[in-house]
Order: C-alpha cells, then structure tokens, then sequence
C-alpha cells in the first residue's frame, strides 16, 4: 500500500485515471479498517459520484443501474412510512454503497483489479492477526469468545474471510510468481476462519472452493479438497471440542425457525414494499419474535425489507447481470475472473440460507469489488443487454 501512495503522490494524480486508482485502493483499505470508515468512503464517493456529471455518466451508463438506484429509493418513503428509523439509515448506507459499486465498477481495469484483489489480501492479514489479538486477550476470562477483528461481527467477518479464501485461490492462479505468498495468506485467513466459529462461513467457504476448483477443471485438487473436507468434518464429529460450536447446532437452527416465523408472519401483513430496510428488529419487538436486527436468511429478509417488488426488481437486475457473465464465458473474456465471480456467488447463496451478512457495508463492497471486474473488456456486450428504449423508433414516427 505504501509504494501505490508514494508512486501517485510523486505523480500528482495527474490525470483523472491516477484519481480513480487512488481512490479506489483507499476505498478498500477503507472496508477493512472499520464499518465507520467504509461508511464514510462510500458516503464520499457517492455525493462526489453524483455530484460530477462525468463520474454519475459513467457510473449509471451500467446496464440496468438507473432501474436498480430508482427502486433503492422507495425504501425510504417505506422506512418513513412505519417510522423505522433504523431502517432509514439503513436505506441511506445501502444507497451509497450501491453507488460506490457502479462507481468501481465503471472505473475498473484489469490492472486496477490485480492492485485491488492484493491489497485486500494484504489487509486480511493484518486482520487476522488482530483476530488472534483479541483471541488471546479475552481466552482467559471467556475461552468462547469469537474475535470479529475490525468486522463488528463474527459471523461478518467469517463472511469476509470465505470471499479472501477465494480471492487468494485466484490470485494464485493469475499471478503464479507469488502463489507462495497468496498461499500463506489463504492459510491464516483459514486461521481466522476458525477463530470465528461460524459454521455457516465455512460450509459457505467450502462450496465456493469446490466451485472455483471445479470451473478452473483442478479435477484432482477438487478431489483432494472434499476428502480434506470430510476429514475434518469426521474429526469435529469425533472430537466436538476441536469445533465447540457443533454442539450448538440445535440451538441455532430452533433460533432460526423461531425467526423465519416472525419473518414471514411480517411478510404476510405486508407483502408488496416491505416495511423498509432490517424490517426484523420491528417485527420481532411486534410479534413477540426472538429479538435480532435481520432474518438470518437472505430470500426471506429480502422479501421482508423490500416487498415482492423489490425481489422482481432485484431479481431482474440479477438475472440480467448473470446474462452478462454468461456471455464473458461465451466469448471467453476473463475466464479466471469469471470464475471467481461464481464462486463467490455461491458461497453468498449458501451462506444466505442462514443468514444475511452480505448486507453490510464492508462485506458488500467487497463483493463489490469482485463483481466489479464484470465491465472489463466487456463494454461490446453490455450493449446486448441494455434496457430497450421506450422512445419510438425514428422509422415509426409520424412526419409533419
């Protein structure tokens, strides 16, 4: 990181491209440092994006970007609606990162990415070992303690740690020189993993994996890796206290069901917008519900949130961008990338059956910063997916 800042500050950012760069690899330095921080810099970034006719060009010329920030805003006329304060703050954070993502993603070049991806690495290095920090520090007072390390949250920072797990796979794969480093990286971010506890980050994790070696065709090293996997998964199963946490399995998954009731209880009353952004904190204090800020599943809390007609509209902008990342495999345009977006799509839809820690500043960005390579090389084919105009075309028009 310190190299990347002398080098622009020797340069004086002197085109709009060096501003970009900069920017960008703040930003991700940003997401790992607190929530507070990545708040901030998306915050920025957005009011400078839509405040810059050139920045709010490019970042909307995405396709389908006006429809998704169009309907991103009803929330907070809902939010407002059911005074839900929280989730008008919400709404506000979940506008901005939107809009820091088509911001990076509108900026996005194959070497800004490569620059991106180590830095994240770099980053999760030093996360982890202040995971361990925290670890050491509460284990004689509370052995059970679960470090978040700058991440809130446990279960966020597992979260982070299964998208780093596939980020070092795939810089492995597309800068070999130094696989010895992105391999030590991947094996303390295991460590970090572990330290968190969270089962559903590494079912997640392992999915992912799997997927990213299989679409790379690592046939023999998919192998290796499930009966690696089901190794450990025996060891756990014959020695519990290697992985405390299984004992609480029955637990977690009655607390789960007691919260999908409430939540499709709250669905029920209110199916069409929702009742805003982390609708659950209100509708558990309504209904009697066990008491947490989401649904612990992602199609549920989506649905709650933002209504049937957010997962349409949701849904739709998905589909479309899976349409493009079907046609960069067709026409074979950044296959590895390609691969890492499925994978960590993946791992965000396994993850998402128990709970919804993709919506949160830092993991979202981060995802962000992955999805973003979506544009690179790709400007030809996002035309083929652009919303039609409703204008009339000119051969249609009525001459004077």
């Amino acid at each position: 990181m310190a190299e990347h800042i002398q080098a622009f500050c020797r340069r004086r950012l002197r085109t709009r491209e060096d501003v970009d760069y900069f920017v960008v690899l703040c930003l991700t330095v940003s997401v790992f440092l607190s929530v507070y921080t990545a708040v901030a810099a998306c915050a920025a970034i957005a009011v400078a994006t839509m405040m810059s006719y050139e920045r709010r060009r490019r970042a909307l010329a995405s396709p389908y970007a006006r429809l998704l920030l169009g309907f991103l805003l009803v929330p907070f006329f809902v939010s407002a609606m059911y005074d839900n304060i929280l989730g008008l703050l919400a709404s506000f954070a979940l506008y901005a990162v939107v809009i820091c993502g088509l911001y990076v993603r509108s900026v996005m070049t194959r070497r800004l990415f490569a620059r991106v991806l180590d830095l994240c690495c770099q980053c999760s290095v030093g996360c982890f070992a202040l995971a361990l920090v925290q670890k050491l520090a509460a284990y004689p007072s509370a052995p059970d303690y679960r470090p978040v390390s700058t991440f809130t949250n446990a279960n966020y920072y597992g979260a982070v740690v299964e998208m780093m797990l596939l980020i070092c796979l795939y810089r492995c794969v597309t800068n070999r020189s130094a696989r010895k480093w992105y391999l030590a990286a991947a094996c303390l971010n295991l460590g970090g993993l572990y330290l968190t506890g969270s089962m559903s980050s590494a079912a997640a994790a392992c999915v992912g994996i799997l997927v990213f070696l299989a679409l790379q065709h690592r046939r023999r090293l998919a192998f290796l890796f499930c009966v690696g996997a089901a190794g450990v998964l025996v060891l756990i199963t014959c020695f519990p206290f290697l992985f405390p946490r299984v004992e609480s399995v029955d637990v977690a998954w009655d607390q789960r069901f007691s919260i999908w009731e409430t939540a499709l209880r709250a669905i029920a009353d209110h199916p069409l917008f929702g009742q805003g952004a982390v609708a659950y904190h209100k509708a558990a204090i309504q209904y009697g519900g066990y008491l947490t800020y989401h649904s612990h599943n992602l199609l549920i809390d989506l649905v709650l949130n933002f209504g049937l007609a957010g997962l349409l509209v949701i849904g739709y902008y998905a589909f479309q961008q899976g349409k493009l990342l079907l046609l960069r495999f067709r026409n074979r345009i950044g296959n590895a990338s390609n691969v890492l977006m499925v994978a960590a799509l993946s791992s965000m839809l396994v993850h998402g059956v128990t709970d919804v820690t993709i919506f949160w500043p830092q993991t979202g960005m981060l995802m962000f910063f992955i999805l973003s390579s979506l544009s690179v090389g790709a400007e030809f084919l996002e035309r083929e997916i652009e919303p039609h105009s409703l204008t009339v075309p000119a051969a249609f028009r009525l001459r004077p």
